[in-house]
C-alpha cells in the first residue's frame, strides 16, 4: 500500500507592511464628534458640530473645540456633553464615526 501525503502549500512570505497596518488598525482610538442639535423634534431642527473626540482602549477620552480653543482629558467620552448644549431647545450629543465592534478603517490595505 502507497500513502500520499497532502499537499502542502508553500508559506507565504512574511508580510511586515501589512503587520504594522494591523498593528496601528486593531490600536488606534475611536473617532467621535460631539453635535449640538437645536430645536429637535420641529420643522427648524439644526446641528452643529462642536468639537472632536478621541476615545481610548480604556476608556478615557481627548476631545478639542472645533475652534481649538477647549481641550478636555476624560474618564469617558460621554462626559463631555456636559460642556455643551446647556441653552434651552439646544442638546448635545455623540456621533461616533465607528461602532465599537466594527473595523474602523473602510479602506482597504495596500502593501
Amino acid at each position: 500500500m502507497t500513502t500520499v501525503s497532502p499537499h502542502c502549500p508553500a508559506p507565504e512570505p512574511f508580510d511586515f507592511a501589512r503587520e504594522v497596518y494591523e498593528l496601528v488598525r486593531d490600536t488606534a482610538p475611536r473617532l467621535f464628534a460631539v453635535v449640538e442639535e437645536y430645536r429637535v423634534g420641529t420643522e427648524d431642527a439644526d446641528a452643529v458640530v462642536v468639537a472632536w473626540g478621541l476615545a481610548h482602549a480604556d476608556g478615557a477620552a481627548e476631545v478639542i473645540s472645533v475652534e481649538g480653543h477647549r481641550r478636555w482629558q476624560l474618564a469617558a467620552a460621554e462626559n463631555v456633553v456636559r460642556y455643551f448644549g446647556r441653552a434651552e431647545d439646544l442638546s448635545a450629543r455623540l456621533v461616533w464615526l465607528t461602532a465599537p465592534d466594527t473595523d474602523p478603517h473602510t479602506e482597504a490595505y495596500a502593501a
